[in-house]
């Protein structure tokens, strides 16, 4: 079978669907949107799922084939889904809704010792923060106090610009990175992870749902997680959803990679990873040297071949050197189906490790297409698994 023979007529057609609702403009204004709204771990389905809402609302997309579920099936997590309002879809995406935060121990002096709600990844120093609180008369999350996350030798605290402010248990210190554009090459600072997957995904489910695809795109409230080595303690939000759902032929995971090629990349063991900002999208074939998804030969060589296909149609992908990728979505969806795609793009300092994150506009437009795209193969690779395996499609 010559797959982009099989391929390309398919994506020729959603062409010009993809190139008119997936523009730069749109994607940079669901990227900010998305990014400036503070999201720590399990509260990040109240805090954004309302700022998707009204971003759809305002693109006055049709909803007759794009269904948006909060709490789904009582998970905590948001989901649309493309096509029929049957769960069950023989495509998934995953992209969390997320961000790192971190939990409030008892006062010491004028700041708070903290407990990560995440990776822990800050060098010593000092970054912008604040603390988001659930006020129960109004039932709503909201900003209490500003100060600055302090890092002195690998222990973080919080110290709150107004001391008299009361902090309390059940309070989150999350970082404060506003969005702003630094050039006109589409290279750009705030808080991407994973605000930056989540617009791509945003902005690719409605011309998803106009072609008919079927797809579950789900936007888990807790990847982060605690620290600890085994995969299982992150990926909780998308574990409580892959746990009721029946098995999908492909799963693609959309999250930002590290780039390489500056001071701050991040490197593991002296080897730079290969992917530069401005390049397009990334195609990873493992995450966290193999400690998450592996994706199977067989599905790594067809998406391979799909990086010349969406070349084509003005599409860049870059593929990644496997010096390393994290971990995400796909530990809990690794335990549903081998079947994975990690498809993301480059960013610096997704945890805030040495300053400001950073990623590109352009490369996000790339995603969002790709993410598309890519959507094609899941047919043809479960034909061609049904004849790898010797049984009948």
């Amino acid at each position: 079978m010559d797959v982009r023979k099989r391929i390309l007529p398919v994506l020729e057609a959603l062409r010009p669907a993809v190139d008119a609702h997936v523009t730069l403009e749109r994607v940079r204004r669901y990227t900010f949107a998305l990014a400036n709204m503070p999201a720590p771990s399990t509260a990040a389905a109240a805090l954004r799922t309302p700022v998707l809402k009204r971003l759809l609302a305002d693109d006055q997309v049709e909803r007759t084939r794009l269904h948006l579920r909060e709490d789904f099936e009582k998970t905590g997590s948001t989901v649309i889904l493309t096509g029929s309002t049957e769960p069950a879809k023989p495509l998934w995406y995953f992209a969390h809704l997320d961000t790192i935060s971190y939990l409030i121990q008892p006062k010491a002096g004028d700041r708070y010792p903290l407990v990560p709600f995440c990776y822990h990844l800050i060098e010593e120093g000092e970054r912008p923060a604040e603390v988001v609180r659930y006020d129960l008369p109004s039932n709503r999350y909201r900003p209490s106090v500003g100060g600055r996350l302090v890092t002195e030798r690998g222990q973080p605290f919080f110290e709150p610009n107004d001391p008299s402010v009361p902090i309390r248990v059940g309070d989150r210190v999350v970082m404060s990175a506003p969005c702003r554009e630094t050039d006109d090459q589409g290279n750009f600072v705030g808080h991407v992870d994973n605000a930056g997957a989540v617009a791509a995904l945003a902005v690719a489910a409605p011309v998803m749902a106009q072609a008919g695809i079927e797809a579950m795109l789900a936007f888990p409230d807790e990847e982060e997680g605690p620290h600890g080595s085994g995969s299982q303690v992150m990926g909780r939000g998308g574990s409580r959803l892959v746990n009721i759902l029946p098995t999908p032929d492909l799963a693609i995971i959309a999250d930002v990679q590290q780039a390489g090629g500056d001071p701050d990349a991040d490197t593991r063991g002296g080897v730079e990873n290969s992917t530069r900002l401005g390049q397009g999208a990334v195609l990873a074939e493992f995450s966290s040297l193999a400690r998450g998804a592996v994706t199977p030969p067989h599905l790594y060589a067809l998406a391979q071949d799909m990086i010349a296909v969406l070349a084509e149609l003005g599409v860049p992908v870059q593929e990644s050197n496997n010096a390393y990728t994290s971990r995400s979505d796909d530990v809990s969806v690794l335990l549903k189906t081998p079947n994975i795609l990690l498809l993301g793009f480059a960013g610096f300092n997704r945890h805030l490790d040495k300053g400001e994150p950073r990623a590109n506009l352009h490369d996000l437009v790339s995603l969002s297409k790709a993410l598309i795209y890519y959507s094609a193969i899941a047919p043809v690779y479960r034909e061609r698994c049904a004849d790898l395996f010797g049984r009948t499609a």
